[in-house]
């Protein structure tokens, strides 16, 4: 656009200075990363599975000799709370020993390079 059209619609000349980066920086990265290890799928999964387990251990534990015999004598809901626990518990230790992590500065945006486009047809 002419420098005359500019001045007549009120656009600003460009600016000399350098413009601020875009990017985030360290802190707000570590920030976005601590909100992301805070909603984790591998955490609320867990999280569930131990609500349920323990909902099922004290049905199991405290619930009526009739409800506990009812499968073939098993105490169905004894063992299901159990193992909903321990497979809980492990979602929630994976979920923590293996926190999400921001990508590196030096691989951020080239992605992993597995997935190939097709050729144009």
């Amino acid at each position: 656009m002419p420098e005359d059209d500019k001045q007549r619609f009120g656009m600003p000349d460009r600016r000399e200075e350098p413009m601020a980066p875009t990017g985030a920086n360290d802190q707000d990265q570590a920030e976005a990363a601590r909100m992301a290890n805070r909603f984790d799928i591998r955490r609320l999964i867990g999280a569930v599975f131990v609500l349920y387990g323990l909902i099922l251990l004290a049905l199991g534990i405290f619930g009526s000799h009739a409800v506990k015999s009812k499968a073939a004598g098993i105490n169905i809901n004894l063992w299901t709370g159990l193992g909903m626990l321990i497979f809980g518990g492990l979602m929630i230790f994976w979920a923590l020993a293996r926190p999400v992590e921001p990508e590196p500065e030096e691989t951020r945006g080239q992605g992993s390079g597995r997935i190939r486009r097709a050729p144009a047809t």
